[in-house]
């Protein structure tokens, strides 16, 4: 699920050079069961259009969204950036308004399908069912917004330390779990010689409740997996994992914020190291890793790519287990302060490696060697 999470997060990062006239043109499509007459309704109608209309050119700002927004999460619409777009053809899935409901005066749920037509076979596909939230301003104009706080309005709230938590309310709170979580972030800051960063965490009861809470009535994604979750823009945690422990998407949070640059591969190794993968830590992962590379002909220099789906028993990344063991090898030999740098360049995986004595042809060996000594600490 991480690897389809951040797939949909990642959309904002693809260039974008104006749409198509066809799709700028458009008449947005309206359900009957929405009441085109009223006059607000007119109004929001009008405002998604614009918005829907103009959304792609920028992924950092739009006048028919609200601006408070972007402050809070700064890339507030990322998930809906392009999201028209198939794998042929630009602006495919066509937006339609499903349903328009009454919130209260100044607040209402927009529910917006994105459907594709395929000419030829005359087949139809829903690529996402999507919420978004119209609010009024004082000047009488409408604005859009992410539904998610009015998705968990009625989710319970507790502050631990730097983490603000939300949990559904039919969820049991592992008190535990949120103590473990707490010492984890201690120990990430002394590692990185930081404060502590105020994080948002919503704990869910699986992936499909994450996209609900994000937005999505429906998007396939969100049955692909029964554990995951991501580290969003805002300092924002999403567990999937039924869980208030999730060391390794709180590590991304801090790497956002500390390394905007650093390299995906070692991004992925270094929340792998800390703080493992999926349900199980680091250590598991490296035995299993340890007793693949005996048996398996693989070329690991082939697989630097981070999220490349290829996996150990279906449980163990190999590309985060190289990207862990990139760090360890780093921290091992060079240090912590050789592994920031590396961090803080912004070089691709093929110049980092160089620096520090590996390449495509010899990593298979080297982390091969390294799996056979005992674990290096982070912490050391």
């Amino acid at each position: 699920m991480k690897t389809i999470l951040y797939i949909i997060l990642s959309l904002f990062i693809i260039a974008c050079k104006g749409q198509e006239k066809e799709y700028l043109d458009f008449k947005l499509p309206v359900s009957p069961v929405v009441d085109t007459i009223k006059v607000e309704n007119k109004k929001i109608i009008f405002t998604l259009t614009e918005f829907l209309k103009t959304k792609n050119e920028s992924i950092i700002s739009n006048e028919y969204w609200l601006e408070s927004d972007f402050e809070k999460f700064q890339y507030p619409f990322a998930d809906i950036y392009n999201i028209e777009n198939g794998n042929k053809s630009k602006n495919y899935y066509k937006p339609t308004l499903m349903e328009l409901i009454e919130i209260d005066s100044t607040q209402k749920l927009l529910k917006i399908g994105f459907v594709g037509h395929n000419k030829e076979t005359d087949e139809s596909i829903i690529r996402a069912i999507y919420n978004l939230i119209a609010v009024k301003s004082n000047n009488g104009k409408w604005y859009l917004r992410q539904a998610i706080e009015h998705i968990t309005h009625n989710w319970i709230v507790q502050n631990e330390n730097s983490i603000t938590y939300l949990f559904p309310p039919e969820k049991s709170i592992n008190q535990n779990e949120i103590k473990k979580q707490a010492n984890d972030i201690k120990n990430i800051c002394t590692f990185f010689n930081c404060e502590p960063i105020k994080i948002t965490y919503y704990s869910c009861l699986n992936p499909k409740q994450v996209f609900e809470v994000k937005g999505f009535d429906y998007l396939p994604n969100m049955y692909f997996s029964q554990t995951g979750g991501m580290a969003d823009f805002g300092d924002i945690v999403y567990s999937g994992n039924n869980s208030e422990f999730y060391t390794h998407e709180i590590v991304h949070v801090y790497t956002k914020k500390l390394y905007p640059k650093i390299n995906r591969l070692l991004d992925e190794g270094l929340a792998t190291y800390i703080g493992g993968s999926g349900l199980h830590d680091y250590e598991w992962h490296r035995a299993k890793m340890a007793r693949y590379l005996k048996n398996a002909k693989i070329n690991l220099g082939e697989h630097l790519m981070p999220y490349e789906r290829l996996y150990i028993d279906g449980e163990t990344p190999i590309p985060y287990m190289i990207g862990a063991l990139i760090c360890e090898r780093t921290i091992r030999i060079y240090g912590k302060k050789k592994l920031f740098e590396l961090f803080k360049s912004g070089n691709d995986i093929v110049n980092i490696l160089e620096e520090i004595g590996l390449t495509k042809e010899n990593l298979t060996n080297e982390i091969t060697e390294e799996l056979k000594l005992t674990t290096t600490p982070y912490m050391q």
